[in-house]
């Protein structure tokens, strides 16, 4: 998985080149998180369809992408790794992005969950575009995470 999704980023990356974020951090955060986002989903339904391939049906494959998705869960995962995992730069990075005050709120979370999941979503951006070995780990870490789910 980890060396899949690594390949996909750097193509992805050679395609848009010219085109350089030198200083990802100073980037406004809820337009990493617009990235985040993607690359969390992208890994969760990777995740889940190598862990159950043939053992379950495509609604319950969706429906198991959704819950892990979601803000709740994504504020779960971002308190693990904010106890045990992440360094002071990193922490410090997802708190200024928790408090970024974004224009939407999702529906069935509270406030603080949707902060917390738009936190973790820019720090996964940001180590896409600062250090993609850095965000090979997290993943695998928040892997482990989830399968303790």
């Amino acid at each position: 998985m980890e060396e899949n999704l690594k390949k996909l980023f750097d193509n992805i990356k050679s395609i848009n080149a010219d085109d350089k974020l030198d200083e990802p951090q100073n980037e406004q955060v809820l337009k990493l998180a617009f990235v985040g986002d993607t690359i969390f989903d992208l890994f969760t339904r990777d995740y889940l369809l190598r862990k159950f391939s043939n053992k379950i049906k495509m609604n319950e494959l969706h429906k198991k992408n959704t819950e892990l998705v979601c803000a709740k869960t994504q504020s779960k995962i971002i308190d693990i790794l904010v106890d045990k995992y992440l360094s002071e730069e990193e922490i410090a990075f997802f708190k200024h992005a928790r408090n970024a005050h974004p224009h939407s709120k999702s529906k069935n979370s509270t406030i603080v969950e949707y902060r917390k999941a738009t936190g973790l979503e820019a720090l996964l951006a940001l180590m896409l575009y600062k250090d993609e070995q850095r965000l090979m780990e997290l993943l695998k870490y928040i892997a482990s995470i989830i399968d303790e789910m």
